[in-house]
């Protein structure tokens, strides 16, 4: 009962092909002498099938020198950067700059009103009043001692208040010129730019309160735009590629015309677990403010000639986490191949081994190759004649006459 259905529904898919075929000027038995047939990964076409002949092949060939294309991403460079932040807790009374602001070295950003400022400030004044009252009494004491009238210990203790105060002033004048501040108990902390550049950022604004002990952004990031720096992203298999010294050239689609020369002064240790590439530094100059920070570009190194094989790039396609292509094996014959790319270009491929120089592989007509092989694994009655239509219907031409 089952197998009748079965053979019923068989005839019913034939007819239908059949039927389409008709119109086409072709018949059941054209059809029966053109179906590909296929074997594990191979695809057997007849001799006179029309598909073989929309199927464009290229020629495997030795590996020529190059251009490598690699992402980036521009940032600021860490050398000439500075993020500020105020060393003493305090609220934020005057901002003096804006962002996109040229600043000078030591120039103040802001100020804040700091209690622990005029703390550091009252003592310093107590530590010079104390040392001028130490002063005085080495004098007197001093003078006393000739006259006879002290012991001589009384004048080495004072020798000795003398010393103490004369370091608690040095102590407290140093905090205060550290931090920029005035000998005046004013409590007016100026936060100032360490270098000179752009403020790029700013994370404050008026009454602010500031800790320095609790995690927060700098309240301002200073940095000189002509100086960048581009992270790489190199895939694991350009590793030989790629060392301190070399010049490679950054492209920025917001300036196709133009090229920007870098160089490599960082190759990273350790791969990145999530994306599993290795992060390259390069730096360049930047004098025409052309590019900007966290800017994706494409960084481009020559890619010298080797012992391997190259590739069209069209002719490789993902399946799944694997990059594989169709050989031609023989007279109408395509078989599915495993790559490993060690390298990835634009217009090729380079690969150490699975071809050899000359293999014709395909580079128009992968994927109707693919549903064919995926359409023998499905289950259904006239999956193959079906794949085929389908194929030709997505290129908008039906097949062959």
């Amino acid at each position: 009962m089952n197998c009748n259905l079965h053979h019923r529904t068989v005839r019913t898919l034939i007819c239908g092909v059949a039927a389409l075929l008709a119109a086409c000027g072709k018949t059941p038995e054209t059809i029966a002498a053109t179906e590909p047939t296929v074997s594990g990964d191979t695809i057997r076409f007849a001799a006179n099938a029309p598909a073989v002949q929309r199927l464009v092949t290229a020629p495997v060939v030795a590996a020529q020198e190059s251009v490598l294309s690699l992402p980036g991403r521009l940032t600021w460079d860490e050398d000439h950067t500075s993020r500020i932040m105020a060393p003493l807790a305090g609220r934020v009374t005057e901002i003096a700059v804006q962002p996109g602001a040229a600043v000078k070295v030591n120039q103040p950003l802001a100020y804040l009103a700091s209690p622990d400022l005029g703390s550091a400030q009252a003592e310093a004044a107590r530590a010079r009043a104390d040392l001028a009252q130490a002063e005085r009494n080495r004098s007197r004491i001093s003078s006393l001692a000739e006259a006879g009238i002290v012991a001589g210990k009384d004048l080495e203790q004072t020798h000795s208040d003398l010393a103490r105060a004369q370091a608690e002033a040095a102590r407290t004048a140093l905090r205060l010129k550290s931090l920029g501040a005035t000998n005046n108990v004013d409590q007016r902390f100026a936060l100032r730019s360490a270098i000179a550049g752009v403020v790029v950022e700013r994370n404050t604004n008026l009454g602010m309160e500031w800790r320095p002990d609790q995690p927060a952004a700098p309240l301002f990031v200073i940095s000189d735009p002509t100086y960048l720096w581009c992270w790489i992203d190199a895939p694991e298999r350009v590793l030989g590629l790629l060392r301190p010294g070399q010049t490679v050239t950054i492209r920025a689609s917001a300036w196709p015309q133009e090229k920007f020369a870098a160089q490599i002064d960082h190759v990273g240790d350790a791969l990145d677990p999530a994306s599993h590439t290795l992060k390259v530094r390069a730096r360049l100059r930047n004098p025409d403010h052309h590019l900007k920070s966290e800017m994706y570009v494409t960084a481009e190194l020559a890619r010298p000639a080797t012992g391997t094989l190259d590739v069209p790039a069209k002719a490789v396609f993902l399946n799944g986490a694997t990059q594989q292509l169709f050989i031609k094996t023989g007279v109408g014959d395509f078989t599915r191949t495993n790559i490993a790319p060690l390298a990835v270009g634009d217009q090729w491929v380079s690969i150490a081994d699975g071809l050899k120089k000359g293999d014709e592989v395909v580079v128009d007509g992968a994927l109707y190759l693919q549903q064919l092989l995926e359409a023998a694994r499905q289950p259904s009655p006239g999956a193959m004649a079906q794949a085929g239509w389908q194929a030709a219907a997505s290129t908008g031409k039906p097949p062959a006459k």
